[in-house]
């Protein structure tokens, strides 16, 4: 309780000084000298901050901040990437209603972004320069942009050269296994 009390009389008046100048032997002590420093601070404000001294509040940050572009806003990506996962849920029926190389390559396309930004997400947030050193985040970055250009890559040489993708995932559903009755 008295603890609380002290806190709360911190942001006031710095009751740490106050304790270290006066000694509290009751809570009632304790109030007049609150009372009597709130009827100094209104007779003699000057006095008064020259004997209050400020509490000092420290930042501790665990890593590095990282500061956003000054010339850029990522508002318009974070747009663009719920505009890609909103027009998967028409893309996606649409490849297999009426499947075309043009709507297999949309569909190859949203995928791979969205699966890029989804991984990139996660590459930023646990590959942390603080935590893991300066050189594997940018690796990690670097396979990532290799990995999503790769994939992208292949599913267009699928697309052109073979069933195309929305055929070619519907024949992998047709598969049966060798335990399954026929």
């Amino acid at each position: 309780m008295l603890s609380t009390v002290l806190l709360r009389g911190a942001a006031r008046g710095n009751a740490a000084a106050l304790l270290k100048s006066v000694r509290l032997t009751s809570l009632n002590s304790y109030s007049t000298i609150v009372a009597n420093t709130q009827r100094q601070a209104v007779s003699k404000p000057l006095a008064l901050a020259k004997q209050i001294s400020p509490i000092v509040v420290r930042n501790i940050s665990v890593s590095t901040p990282r500061m956003a572009s000054a010339t850029s806003s990522h508002t318009r990506l974070w747009t663009i990437e719920r505009i890609v996962s909103a027009g998967l849920l028409a893309v996606i029926p649409a490849a297999f209603i009426a499947p075309s190389q043009v709507l297999d390559a949309l569909l190859a396309i949203s995928v791979v972004i969205h699966t890029h930004w989804g991984v990139e997400a996660m590459v930023v947030d646990y590959m942390r320069p603080s935590v893991v050193g300066n050189i594997l985040p940018k690796v990690s970055h670097i396979a990532l942009i290799i990995m999503s250009v790769a994939t992208l890559g292949g599913l267009f040489y699928y697309i052109k050269n073979d069933v195309g993708l929305a055929n070619g995932i519907k024949r992998f559903w047709a598969i049966k296994g060798k335990d399954s009755n026929q």
